[in-house]
């Protein structure tokens, strides 16, 4: 399992772009991609459970990935998160 905390850096937090960004790429996995802010999860697979989640800007997610290709969706979706909206 990886995990990896990612704090959101974009005026509007985590919003629509970004958040379809993060869908589709999860979607290239078999991973199970999950984020997580405060108590509450998303299945990234889901763009209505990643908007869900509401997170504003300067939060902190969690991002946790379990599965066979687990570090390459890691490194993939972190790098999205990096590039985007701090995100």
């Amino acid at each position: 399992m990886e995990t990896k905390k990612i704090r959101i850096l974009a005026l509007h937090g985590l919003h629509l772009r970004e958040a379809a960004r993060i869908v589709t790429i999860a979607k290239k996995f078999t991973s199970t991609i999950q984020l997580w802010h405060n108590s509450a999860k998303a299945d990234t697979r889901s763009i209505l459970d990643v908007l869900s989640l509401g997170v504003p800007q300067n939060s902190e997610v969690t991002l946790v990935i379990e599965g066979a290709d687990e570090k390459e969706a890691m490194r993939e979706i972190a790098h999205t998160f990096q590039d985007g909206a701090g995100i």
